[in-house]
Order: structure tokens, then sequence, then C-alpha cells
């Protein structure tokens, strides 16, 4: 297998570079931090996989959401595997949607990630199933605005909609989520993916 990693925490990229080389199956594993970087070595090797994090704030503007959709629009011959610390349901069903491979937490052992990625490789994805109570467009927007604190009868302004209207998404986010309380909406919605966790 011919493998780039784009992270960009150099440390554990370097880390997981070597540890992947010790074993046969992986041809080349390249890693970069940057995204100039990036680019030059998709322009110049070719690559059967790319191991991309999904928050690569100190790499680049772009997201690996972001990433994830240019590539598949691009290169649509590199298989793109999630290799994340956010083991969020929403996350991973957001990136296979979008077209990764598989989503995979960092915490897997090297050997174990080696098994999924010859799996990628030799074409199998994972499919998560779709929460039948996923969040709607307007309950995520109307989430967003409830934890913030603001006064609801502003918040229904906010949205244009009215405060019967509102209490009644509310009642809904809380249903779906299965919480009591704004905070403890706030905790599950992070939880999930809902709201973009605190870096």
């Amino acid at each position: 297998m011919r493998l780039l990693i784009f992270d960009d925490h150099k440390l554990l990229g370097e880390s997981l570079t070597r540890a992947l080389l010790e074993y046969d199956q992986v041809v080349i594993c390249d890693f970069v931090f940057e995204e100039d970087e990036f680019y030059n070595k998709l322009k110049n090797q070719t690559y059967d996989i790319l191991l991309l994090d999904i928050n690569l704030k100190d790499a680049t503007p772009s997201n690996g959401f972001e990433l994830l959709e240019q590539i598949r629009r691009d290169l649509p011959e590199i298989k793109v595997v999630i290799l994340s610390s956010y083991d969020m349901p929403l996350y991973r069903q957001k990136a296979l949607d979008l077209g990764a491979y598989n989503y995979i937490n960092k915490s897997i052992e090297v050997k174990d990630l080696v098994k999924r990625l010859e799996e990628v490789n030799s074409g199998k994805t994972r499919k998560s199933k779709a929460s039948p109570d996923q969040l709607t467009e307007r309950e995520v927007e109307v989430l967003k605005e409830i934890v913030t604190g603001k006064v609801k009868k502003d918040i229904a302004e906010d949205l244009f909609i009215s405060e019967r209207t509102l209490y009644n998404h509310i009642q809904n986010i809380y249903d779906k989520l299965g919480v009591k309380n704004t905070i403890e909406a706030y905790n599950e919605a992070i939880k999930l993916g809902y709201i973009e966790p605190l870096m």
C-alpha cells in the first residue's frame, strides 16, 4: 500500500509513519503537516490511501471534510480514510456520506489500523446507518441559539419564528437527544457532533 498521512500534529504523524513502515504491506508512507506540501505530494507521487485528520486548524484554513470533498472530486482514485480523535456519530456519518472509505479513531492499535487499511485497499467500505432521530437543520440552528443563553423571545425574533414554534423545536430537540434541559442538550450535542467542540 502507498499511504499519505495529512495531520497537523507533527509528532503523531511522524510516529505513525515510522510504525506503519514496519509492516510489509506498506510500500510507501509519507507524512505532511502543511497544505502546500500536501498538494505537492499529490502532484508528484501516486497514493492508494490518504489518511486525513478532520481538525487541521494548524495546517490549513480548510477542515478535513472540505479536503475530503475536494479529493473525492479531483482525485477519485485515492481512497480517503478519516483518522480522527473525534469519535462522534455525526462526524462519522458525514465523512462516509462525503465519500470516505472509513472513519477510524486515533486510539486504534497500529496492527489493527493496517488491517483496516488493507480492507480499504481491497475496496471495502464501512457505512454507518443514519440515525432516525437526527436533528433537522432547523433544529440544529435552534440548538445553537439556545445554548448561548439568549432569551427565547430574542431567539424567536432572530429566527423569524413565533415563540410557540420555538418551544416546539426545543421540545423536539430534547426528545431526540434524550435530555431534559439546555445544559444536558449542550453536552449531548457536543458528544454527537452537532456543536463544534472547543479547541
